[in-house]
């Protein structure tokens, strides 16, 4: 037992960093493995302490291609990390039993670009990447482990090498070299091992292999056809020259990715990502948002940070902190990092000045500055006091301190100090300010302002406010407190209050300078004014390009006004500036994720900003991006890692008591629980947010809790409930004025009026909602509106509509990657084919979707398209193949289905059961509650009476008045089947007139429909209807004839005799039942 805590299982393999054991953790329950370093290494302090630098690097990777690093542990004279236990074989033990598929070897290849990539994203070099060190689990996934272990041989004495020659890179081996493609090199050399079964580098010494290296002779014979197209990527990668291989990782992932011409899945169900961001962001000076930034070239601008002031006082020295930020701000070409976000880190990190030469080392790198200014307020007898602020210049390694100012201070000379120190940082940063700046510096607002800053900073909003009210009825013309308390007012959504505060500024504020500007702007934002707001803050970011938060801010207003590929081109900007800025990478991911761009989500900027939160120690980042990545998983149709994720993320949100990010993780494991039909799990999480939102106050959070509270009741048939919830959920994103989610609703509302038989209520709401998402420009939304209106000319019998509609989304969302709207697409296309006559191939269509949703563990689509499959079966006489169907959903259906579910499922049973009869049907309502449970009713008389039929009975009238009772607005193509059956017991009846009139309609209705198989039924009653008037019926036989064997061509293999028997179910002589006999 180690540290009193893993209990060692069993001894797994050793390797040349020492051995791995596979352990119980007797406090979490679960295996892990523990890697043992080797003993040589442990009298070397160099090297272990290499490697702790090193695995607190490894430690921020998170991916699902690399092996997590838990922790290092000492205990009893061993030091051992804890490590994911992954149940499966090495990628080497892989290779040598020679059986793996080409698509076997594409999917690991994949895995580790994915793997590499995220490494390299942060600057992560594996250094000793080989097959050994390569996992791969029983369902093939790949995972990439001991990254760090290659830094305890960074001291070693001894000869060898890190890394193992075969997969090292050239300039590696010679020089210890590490660059962008070292890793890059060994993945090239793993591939031609994969492909060709053999290395492409021979030699028995170490100067031997390098010299094959470097002679660029590599032969690439791949052992399948299929992976010859990776012949140029992999020897650019193994080329001896790093100026010849790919750039990085992620682009020869795109080449690869190109090369084998396979898309990743991606599942698009539409889930609330996060808690939306309010565009007011904090409390700043200067708040703006801009349309086209500067030139953000480095060498225009500098960048600082204001470390605390040290001081006795903690509110005085943050308040004059950031009295100095105020004046440094108005610097046009200084970059100065906002005083509550450089607080914020040193307090996640532990740190408190003043700071030694390291931790200003380490300060400067996640701020990204060039220098830092450290006050300090020392007193100097009875009430003096002096300040003496310094400059710290950060130079790659190198530190240089000098003097900046020293000074009397009091309450009097705040501004001159401050003026003064302007000046001086600028003869010491040699900055010249371009001329004709645009805005004028507003009078300097006076301490009390800015200790009520502080207020706000810590949370006292209250305190504030009260202290702020004070403040103005003593100085009433005091523009920048109005602007202040039009800030407090606006965040908590007291919009007239706010306005009136704005205004005070303006009637305060001299004209041209930022308090004038930002409420002028403030004032038009408010009043829906969008491009004259826009045009003020054009003016604030031009004068300041430099200002992150304003920037930052500005990405706020684009999103508030649906612009997100405004907002995301603004953020590219800002982490070229600020690649640690604690929101910006995950502010990317979002502008990606609402355009529709799940692979630039994750892989681009999720992965940054999971890293830049665990890299900068700030939890409520993490949380955020944590969630964020489940989001995406489960969009992917990846739920386990989906779940994975956001457990951890609420963990992460539990713990830090951050409720509101508590409520949204909740929001969205209900919303996996409800992909996966487990009502009970989803609605007890929606039930804890509804609460949480509650107490909060939050409008939105309320807004999506009912929205998938709607979803639940939706997933259960009860669609009245389920109106009544996306009701609710409207009502409150109107007042939130978010287009996106009105457009959601809007949507859900439309398909609620659709479900409840009232079409035109859901094409008003379907068309608004197609409206909305096409000005914010939301593809996936405006492909589920699409859809749904397919859905309706499909009910409505116009299926030529209904196919383009349908075709057209496939297009659209394949182009997105989009799996779940795909198989939607795919799905009712192969309905059209079936309805249509193309039984084989639909059939094909239709069991691959199947497979699919089996493969994504979606139980909705399994249950949906299994009934679909079953009820197809039936109706082609495929009996069997039916009755297989129903068994394999049963389970789903019974432990998962939903009312609707349920009874496709029963009715299709008492169908293969022969009991379907008119006095034990059970629903015996007129008109059914809603699509789902009328469409069952119709069918039900319609089998029974085709049964009743099949049994030599002539009189079905019973049956055909309940039916022409019904409603068939959207159940056309189940109308068109109610007249065959009319047709049928008028021609029964000799009632020939009536017959007329109903084969007409018919054929009217067939063609909207574009043609439907069963159309033969009609004609065979037409024939019979010429020869009782007398009349030449060989048109009608000869149709009959050709479409009977087009259908026959159409089926599966040896269905005829049944298909012809189960439409041989009234008597007719037409020689059409001994066809079925005799076939």
């Amino acid at each position: 037992m180690l540290v009193e805590r893993f209990e060692i299982v069993s001894a797994q393999g050793r390797g040349q960093y020492g051995c791995v054991y596979k352990a119980l953790d007797t406090q979490l329950q679960t295996y892990v493995a523990i890697k043992v370093l080797n003993s040589a290494l442990h009298n070397s302090e160099q090297a272990i302490s290499s490697f702790k630098n090193e695995l607190l690097l490894v430690r921020q990777l998170s991916h699902p291609n690399i092996i997590r690093v838990h922790e290092y542990y000492f205990d009893q004279q061993l030091h051992f990390i804890t490590m994911d236990w992954i149940e499966g074989l090495t990628l080497e033990d892989k290779i040598a039993e020679k059986k793996l598929t080409s698509q076997e070897i594409i999917d690991i290849v994949k895995q580790l670009f994915a793997g590499l990539a995220c490494a390299g994203e942060v600057g992560i070099v594996h250094k000793d990447l080989k097959p050994d060190n390569i996992l791969i689990d029983t369902e093939g996934k790949v995972y990439i482990a001991d990254f760090g272990l290659a830094a305890l041989k960074n001291n070693d004495n001894s000869q060898s090498i890190i890394g193992t020659p075969y997969y090292a890179a050239p300039e590696y081996l010679l020089q210890g070299k590490v660059n962008k493609s070292t890793d890059l090199y060994s993945l090239g050399v793993i591939i031609y091992q994969l492909c060709c079964h053999s290395m492409p580098f021979k030699g028995n010494s170490l100067e031997k292999i390098i010299d094959s290296k470097l002679s660029g002779n590599i032969k690439f014979n791949p052992y399948q056809a299929r992976l010859k197209s990776l012949k140029a990527l992999v020897l650019s990668m193994l080329a001896a020259n790093t100026q010849s291989r790919p750039e990085s990782v992620s682009l020869a992932s795109r080449l690869f990715e190109s090369l084998i011409n396979k898309n990743a899945k991606r599942n698009t169900r539409p889930v609330m990502l996060f808690a939306a961001a309010f565009v007011f962001v904090g409390f700043i000076w200067v708040l703006a948002t801009v349309e086209n930034t500067a030139n953000t070239d480095k060498a225009n601008y500098s960048s600082i940070a204001i470390l605390p002031t040290v001081m006795n006082s903690e509110t005085e020295n943050d308040a004059f902190t950031d009295f100095i930020h105020y004046r440094l701000s108005h610097v046009s070409n200084l970059r100065v990092i906002d005083t509550s976000r450089v607080t914020s880190l040193l307090k996640q990190l532990g740190l408190n000045p003043p700071l030694d030469k390291a931790k200003v080392e380490l300060l400067s790198d996640l701020l990204k500055v060039d220098a830092l200014i450290s006050p300090t307020v020392i007193r100097t007898g009875g009430n003096s006091q002096d300040v003496q602020i310094k400059l710290i210049k950060v130079d790659g390694f190198n530190t240089n301190e000098s003097l900046l100012l020293n000074a009397p201070l009091d309450d009097k000379k705040w501004n001159s100090v401050a003026s003064q120190a302007v000046k001086n940082l600028k003869q010491a940063l040699n900055l010249k300010e371009q001329a004709g700046k645009s805005l004028l510096l507003s009078s300097p607002p006076s301490k009390a302002l800015f200790n009520i800053k502080k207020q706000v900073e810590l949370g006292n909003v209250e305190v504030a406010k009260t202290k702020l009210q004070s403040l103005l009825a003593q100085n009433p013309s005091l523009a920048q407190g109005w602007l202040v308390l039009g800030e407090l007012l606006l965040e908590n959504n007291l919009i007239i209050e706010a306005e009136q505060a704005y205004s005070k500024v303006l009637q305060h504020a001299k004209p041209l300078t930022y308090s004038a500007k930002f409420a002028s702007a403030r004032l038009n934002d408010l009043a829906g004014k969008v491009e004259l707001a826009k045009n003020d803050y054009l003016e604030l970011i031009k004068a300041f390009p430099y200002n992150i938060e304003l920037k930052i801010a500005l990405a706020e207003f684009y999103f508030f006004i649906e612009q997100h590929s405004k907002a995301e081109q603004l953020l590219l900007d800002v982490v070229k500036l600020d690649p640690y800025h604690p929101n910006a990478w995950f502010m990317l991911g979002r502008a990606a994720f609402l355009q529709g761009d799940l692979n630039k989500a994750v892989d681009d900027y999720f992965v940054k900003a999971l890293v830049t939160a665990k890299k900068l120690k700030n939890p409520l980042k993490e949380g955020e991006a944590l969630n964020a990545f489940g989001v995406v998983y489960g969009q992917q149709g990846n739920t386990e890692l989906a779940f994975d994720y956001y457990l951890q993320a609420l963990t992460v949100r539990q713990n830090m008591g951050d409720s509101a990010g508590v409520a949204t993780t909740m929001t969205n494991l209900a919303s996996l629980y409800l992909a996966e039909a487990q009502y009970k799990q989803a609605e007890d999480y929606l039930e804890k947010s509804l609460d949480i939102y509650t107490q909060l106050g939050d409008q939105q959070g309320l807004s999506n809790s009912y929205n998938e509270l709607g979803v639940l009741a939706e997933e259960q048939a009860l669609y009245q409930k389920a109106l009544k919830h996306y009701q609710d959920a409207l009502t409150i994103r109107i007042n939130l004025s978010n287009q996106m989610l009105q457009a959601e609703s809007m949507n859900n509302i439309g398909f609620m009026y659709y479900m409840l038989l009232n079409h035109e209520h859901a094409l008003v709401y379907w068309q608004q909602a197609e409206q909305l998402f096409q000005r914010i420009q939301f593809p996936i939304g405006i492909i589920h509106v699409q859809q749904n209106l397919a859905q309706i000319e499909l009910s409505k019998g116009n299926w030529r509509n209904a196919f383009h509609l349908f075709n057209n989304t496939l297009k659209d969302a394949s182009a997105l990657n989009s799996v779940e709207e795909t198989i939607v697409a795919k799905s009712y296309l192969a309905k059209l084919g079936f309805l249509q006559g193309g039984f084989k191939q639909s059939f094909s269509e239709l069991e691959s979707v199947y497979q699919q949703a089996e493969a994504l563990n979606d139980v909705r689509a399994i249950a949906e398209f299994g009934l679909w499959l079953a009820d197809w079966s039936m109706q082609l006489g495929l009996k069997e193949h039916a009755i297989s169907y129903l068994e394999k959903v049963e389970l789903a259906v019974a432990n998962n289905g939903n009312v609707e579910y349920h009874n496709k499922h029963a009715f299709l049973s008492r169908y293969i059961n022969d009991q379907l009869h008119l006095n034990n049907l059970q629903s015996q309502a007129l008109v059914a509650p809603d699509f789902a449970h009328q469409s069952v009713y119709i069918r039900e008389l319609i089998y029974a009476a085709r049964e009743h039929l099949r049994t030599g009975k002539k009189d079905i009238s019973a049956y055909l008045a309940k039916l022409k009772a019904a409603d068939y607005e959207l159940q056309k193509y189940q109308y068109i089947d109610y007249l065959e059956l009319l047709a049928i017991q008028q021609f029964l009846n000799k009632q020939w007139q009536a017959l007329q009139a109903t084969l007409r309609e018919a054929e009217l209705l067939q063609r909207n429909m574009g043609g439907y198989w069963r159309s033969f039924q009609f004609d065979r009653l037409h024939a019979q209807l010429a020869l009782a008037n007398e009349a030449d019926s060989s048109a009608y036989t000869a149709k009959v004839d050709k479409k009977v064997a087009d259908l026959l061509n159409n089926l599966p293999k040896n269905a005829e005799r049944t298909f012809l028997s189960t439409l041989s179910y009234f008597e007719l002589n037409d020689g059409f039942g001994e066809l079925s006999a005799n076939d």
